[in-house]
């Protein structure tokens, strides 16, 4: 559904009782009474999980999947995928400048990001009452992904050129995936960049923000 998304920010402002916006994707797992390795390969299977929860929960909007698994898969890197278990990446495909350079930008629609948009156009046509958000992971946690979490930690200061140069590919792909998601009817976007915690806040500032 079409919404005044600035409206919307404004009466959501002004509203003297605020309605939350839980992430419940992986919970929809119960409701449904499927595994996550169920949840996350089908479209229709992820929309009928957010539509569960919005019939369940008067939140103030519809939150897609937030697994932060499916970005870096689309680059390449291996994950693992239980039935109980978040999905989470179990190899690292970039340990060099030379690694970063030749890193290929992935075409939105690669491995899952196609099944997670389709899974929002879906919710879009059918949820009236409320926006509906994509989830992405943010660029510095995906490049914590692509390159190992610790050793990216080590590049932002001995090698900030490797950083730089794989935080312009994340973003390039991020920007298209988001607009994906626009495209396919998605209110807004929650962008989780949890990775960046870790870090300064002047290497927040200049590698995160």
């Amino acid at each position: 559904m079409k919404q005044n998304m600035k409206k919307w920010v404004s009466e959501t402002i002004a509203a003297p009782k605020k309605k939350a916006i839980p992430v419940l994707s992986f919970p929809s797992i119960q409701l449904l009474g499927i595994t996550v390795n169920e949840l996350i390969a089908d479209s229709k299977t992820q929309a009928d999980g957010m539509l569960a929860v919005a019939n369940r929960c008067p939140a103030g909007a519809a939150v897609s999947m937030m697994d932060l698994s499916v970005e870096a898969e689309a680059f390449g890197c291996p994950i693992e995928v239980l039935d109980d278990e978040i999905p989470r990446v179990t190899g690292h495909i970039v340990q060099s400048a030379e690694d970063a350079e030749s890193l290929q930008i992935p075409t939105v629609g690669t491995e899952r990001t196609g099944v997670y948009i389709d899974a929002i156009r879906m919710v879009a046509e059918q949820l009236e009452d409320r926006p509906v958000f994509a989830g992405t992971i943010g660029p510095f946690s995906l490049v914590g992904r692509l390159m190992d979490m610790s050793q990216a930690m080590l590049a932002c200061r001995r090698d900030p050129n490797l950083i730089t140069c794989l935080l312009e590919k994340s973003t390039t792909f991020l920007i298209d995936y988001i607009s994906a998601y626009k495209a396919a009817g998605a209110n807004g976007v929650v962008i989780a960049e949890p990775a960046a915690g870790l870090l300064s806040p002047r290497m927040i500032k200049k590698f995160s923000c």
